[in-house]
């Protein structure tokens, strides 16, 4: 009984590890899974997309204004 309460424990703090980057992070990853199985919200977590930083909307936003001869710096 115990084992089976420890390997629950360890696939949902396996699954928040995975999921620490997406838009809930770790915590909202740990306690979701603990509420639904860990192999459920796993394959949520595959569908979900990671949070974008403001420093990837910059980057983002550079691309975008590129000029259209490659050797011109901006």
């Amino acid at each position: 009984m115990e084992a089976g309460i420890v390997a629950y424990a360890v696939l949902c703090v396996a699954v928040a590890l995975f999921g620490r980057k997406s838009r809930i992070g770790f915590w909202g990853v740990l306690l979701f899974s603990a509420i639904v199985t860990p192999v459920v919200v796993f394959y949520g977590i595959l569908g979900l997309r990671p949070a974008k930083t403001h420093k990837d909307k910059e980057l983002n936003n550079a691309a975008k204004r590129r000029s259209f001869w490659p050797g011109l710096k901006t």
